[in-house]
């Protein structure tokens, strides 16, 4: 486990996206926070929104490579007459 924190305090530190799989399922975040005392690691997900990720949970980790922006967030278009 320490050198997962080890790893995922480098990858905090570079804003590499990773690809984290649960027991729920797999997706990719962008790791923000680890918080080693309270065993969270707070991400962003593909929307911007903040949350967290018990380490308990995460059955993996590994970098990945996003093509293009993280933020897939839905853009206003805004029509000027």
């Amino acid at each position: 486990m320490a050198e997962l924190y080890k790893q995922l305090t480098v990858w905090i530190k570079e804003k590499q996206p990773v690809k984290i799989k649960t027991d729920r399922g797999e997706a990719t975040f962008l790791p923000v926070k680890l918080y080693k005392d309270a065993r969270k690691l707070f991400v962003y997900n593909r929307k911007m929104k903040l949350i967290n990720i018990c380490l308990d949970h995460i059955i993996s980790i590994e970098p990945t490579r996003i093509y293009g922006s993280f933020d897939i967030r839905e853009q206003k278009v805004v029509h000027m007459y």
